[in-house]
């Protein structure tokens, strides 16, 4: 008689351990993904943002403002110019700025206060830069305000 004889049964695979395979690949995926974007888009706008930061560095250091370190113009404004490019002469942007120009009291001690044009010049001259669509409301703006020369100069 011809009977097939039963071979040895394949050794059975546990599906924790298969589970466990699964989730370890799936997290070193996710991990390269995530390090791929970051390097490929900090390596594209990097250098523009480098560029536009040291342009406002000389604008401010020629308008007579103290510019800071050009690698904090550069996490600060990026290359879009972040919040000052968001909202310089809608409601918003105006009450924030208007809320800034005030003498620092709180509720119903708060008075607006003279403002050296300086102080809005630096602000220009970030629109200027990053965002100069944006720099003629913004002009319209402050100059309606009330300025004079209030900073001493060493």
């Amino acid at each position: 008689m011809t009977t097939a004889e039963a071979g040895a049964p394949a050794p059975e695979v546990s599906d924790s351990s298969n589970r466990w395979l699964y989730w370890v690949v799936g997290i070193v995926v996710v991990i390269l993904a995530v390090i791929g974007l970051v390097a490929f888009n900090g390596a594209k706008t990097d250098q523009e943002a480098k560029d536009k930061a040291h342009t406002l560095s000389q604008k401010l250091s020629s308008a007579g403002l103290t510019s800071p370190d050009e690698e904090v113009l550069v996490r600060t404004f990026g290359t879009d110019g972040g919040a000052v490019c968001d909202n310089p002469a809608n409601s918003l942007g105006k009450a924030t700025l208007f809320s800034l120009l005030s003498n620092g009291a709180s509720f119903v001690g708060q008075r607006p206060v003279i403002v050296d044009r300086r102080v809005l010049q630096g602000e220009a001259l970030i629109l200027q830069t990053y965002c100069p669509e944006k720099l003629d409301k913004y002009q319209d703006t402050i100059d309606k305000l009330k300025t004079a020369d209030v900073i001493r100069q060493k």
